[in-house]
């Protein structure tokens, strides 16, 4: 008990020279945390945002109205849990079909050579949201940036444990022109529930009230994406809305589209589409070293905001809304230690887990390294949580539970892809010089098998699926036209 009224004071006096309503508010909630990681041992240490001053500076007090911004990510509702009627006379700008058709759900191929140790996969530097529920876009955004640098640029990452150092400027994306570009959840919701319509309604509505990466990615395929410089971020404008900001009239000169998105499904109460932990862990690893760093999700507890440093481990089970992140990497135990030596014991060979959410416990060896969106924040902008666990994952696989949704694995992860340059020669599959009917026959014939020939889905899985006829019939109207 006097340890716990230790850190309580210390962490008071620390910030009570601050003055201001805001950031006393932040102190105390900080020393509530603390105490409560020092009561349960916990391996991360809590205080006052940075970022918080410059809210501060703007003149905003309410702590929770920072809050409810910050977590600005919105699950998608299930279809048996809607309520709502609506009826749609006028056909909207997208369906469900034609955004499910941008996704690519990734299986692992095995061929990758996973690092043993650490590992964190260049990335584009902290940015920050501030007064916008627009983490979503933000998320989307820096897996674009990383992707790109990847998969055209051939940069990659490295064994590494402090993840600034893997930061590269190559690239630098509008956010303000993902988030204009939201969805209008009234029509989604309502035409999810309306036994009129045969597919769900998606239409683009510029409404500050946050959002989902499986719509923002599959933006990123129809409209793309301009340059940061052609439509600037605007952080603290005060707008309940997403302002229409282009700098010049040749932004569009400068779009730069994903051809698809690789979606890593996520591990809910039957497991991940009913594969083993280990196929699983190696589907997450193999995308982020294959094709750069993935938009990741999760439900934000309470104490989550306070985070300086170490292993984030919820004190509590109240949640405060949705967050969406990106994942850089992954350290194990040296790496942990060497990243955080004045929190983790140089002896520790793991780090116990205690879910208050699931009630397991288990030894962590392998953490994840996350970039957040809120710029002086954390671990200079980013955090480290653990993997889910095998005893975890299967307990969830096994009693119907789902992973917890503090982890990252709770929600599917997202990385965009961009199309390599085809040649004739790439469907020309009886190499008669034309493509025709007869390449397409040829394809439909070798479908369900492992006929490297055939295997034209960007990106290749080793398998002839209809991932595969969707690109020939891609490349086949292109000629055409």
């Amino acid at each position: 008990m006097k340890k716990t009224l230790l850190v309580l004071i210390i962490t008071l006096v620390s910030f009570v020279a601050f003055g201001n309503g805001l950031l006393e508010e932040a102190a105390l909630r900080a020393a509530e945390v603390n105490a409560a990681i020092s009561e349960l041992n916990l391996p991360w240490k809590a205080g006052v945002p940075g970022a918080l001053n410059e809210f501060a500076v703007h003149g905003i007090t309410d702590l929770d109205s920072i809050i409810e911004k910050w977590h600005g990510e919105i699950e998608l509702p299930e279809r048996v849990e809607l309520k709502r009627e609506g009826d749609f006379s006028i056909q909207a700008t997208t369906r469900w079909g034609q955004l499910i058709s941008a996704l690519f759900v990734y299986f692992p191929n095995w061929d990758i050579d996973i690092p043993a140790g650490s590992f964190i996969q260049i990335h584009t530097p902290i940015k920050n949201q501030a007064f916008h529920g627009t983490c979503w876009a933000f998320a989307t955004v820096a897996a674009f940036e990383s992707a790109l640098m990847v998969q055209k640029d051939g940069f990659g990452g490295e064994d590494a444990y402090e993840p600034w150092e893997l930061q590269d400027d190559s690239y630098d994306f509008s956010e303000q022109f993902a988030s204009f570009h939201d969805i209008d959840w009234d029509v989604y919701i309502e035409s999810v529930y309306d036994p009129v319509q045969s597919d769900v309604i998606i239409q683009d509505s510029n409404a500050d009230v946050g959002g989902n990466q499986i719509f923002s990615t599959y933006n990123s395929v129809r409209y793309g994406l301009p340059l940061e410089s052609d439509f600037p971020y605007s952080k603290f404008d005060f707008n309940p809305w997403i302002t229409w900001n282009p700098t010049n009239n040749k932004w569009e000169d400068n779009i730069v589209k994903s051809t698809k998105t690789v979606q890593i499904y996520y591990a809910d109460e039957l497991g991940w589409l009913g594969f083993p932990y280990e196929v699983y862990i190696n589907a997450v690893k193999e995308a982020l070293v294959r094709f750069g760093a993935l938009g990741v999700s999760f439900r934000v507890p309470a104490d989550y905001d306070f985070y300086t440093g170490g292993v984030y481990i919820p004190t509590t089970k109240t949640l405060t809304g949705g967050h969406a992140v990106t994942l850089v990497g992954w350290l194990d135990m040296a790496g942990l230690k060497a990243a955080f030596p004045d929190i983790i014991d140089p002896a520790a060979e793991s780090v116990t887990v205690n879910d208050p959410f699931s009630g397991l416990s288990w030894a962590a060896t392998e953490f994840w390294v996350i970039k957040n969106s809120w710029g002086d924040w954390g671990w200079n902008g980013y955090y480290v949580v653990p993997a889910v666990s095998k005893q975890l994952y299967e307990f969830s696989a096994n009693n119907g539970y789902g992973i917890s949704s503090w982890m990252i694995e709770y929600n599917a992860m997202y990385v965009p892809i961009f199309e390599e340059a085809y040649e004739i020669e790439d469907i020309d599959f009886n190499e008669d010089g034309v493509v025709d009917e007869d390449d397409f026959k040829l394809l439909i014939a070798n479908m369900f098998t492992a006929n490297p020939l055939f295997d034209i889905s960007i990106p290749k899985d080793g398998w002839v699926d209809h991932e595969d006829v969707s690109r020939f019939l891609m490349i086949w109207n292109s000629m055409i036209d």
